[in-house]
């Protein structure tokens, strides 16, 4: 499942920027909304654009973070990936970047450095509760001040890319799709809640969706 479509995520994502904001867009349209309906939502944003019901609340300002910043992202993310830098020191870096965006939380951001670079992944309430992880020892303070509360963060980002490394990428996407499969009757199997990774990307729906 990994191999064949979060690679091609990956690549797609590698293309330009605007299939990277592309990307960016899939994992904040999955925030607090089921897997299966986001294929349509982001049909309707690339319709609607700010008009998009799937906008809404904090939404619609990353969508507008995305328009304005996606080239800078971009060359900053494809600088990361392209340097010689420790998978180790690139997820940092790509994290910094993707925490950057309004409304990427620490789950959200490592989702972005697994759908791009293959590095960290996405602990979101499913994974949370299947590997007995508290949500709270990843929630970052917004707008640190002080060198503590700086270096607090530092830390908590250090430590979610080596929980995630230390079960594996590859590993945290595969039972994901297998237990989102059982969730649903629409999913046929886990490698189709693998596949709509690219599919939602690349426009094509399927027959249960």
């Amino acid at each position: 499942m990994y191999q064949d479509h979060a690679v091609a995520v990956q690549q797609y994502a590698k293309e330009s920027a605007s299939n990277l904001s592309d990307v960016t867009l899939m994992a904040v349209l999955s925030i607090k909304q089921p897997w299966l309906s986001i294929g349509n939502q982001l049909k309707d944003v690339r319709t609607n654009r700010l008009e998009a019901k799937a906008l809404w609340g904090f939404k619609k300002a990353t969508y507008i973070y995305l328009e304005s910043n996606k080239h800078k992202m971009y060359a900053q993310m494809m600088a990361v990936i392209n340097s010689n830098k420790t998978d180790a020191s690139k997820a940092m870096s790509l994290m910094n970047i993707f925490l950057r965006v309004n409304g990427l939380g620490m789950a959200k951001a490592g989702f972005m450095c697994q759908l791009t670079a293959g590095l960290v992944g996405c602990m979101d309430s499913h994974n949370l509760k299947m590997y007995n992880l508290d949500a709270k020892d990843f929630v970052l303070a917004k707008n640190p001040k002080t060198i503590k509360s700086l270096d607090a963060n530092v830390k908590k980002i250090r430590n979610y890319v080596q929980i995630c490394n230390e079960y594996g990428t590859e590993n945290l996407w595969n039972s994901w799709c297998s237990f989102l499969a059982t969730k649903s009757t629409k999913w046929r199997d886990a490698n189709h809640v693998s596949e709509v990774h690219y599919s939602y990307l690349i426009g094509k729906q399927h027959d249960k969706m």
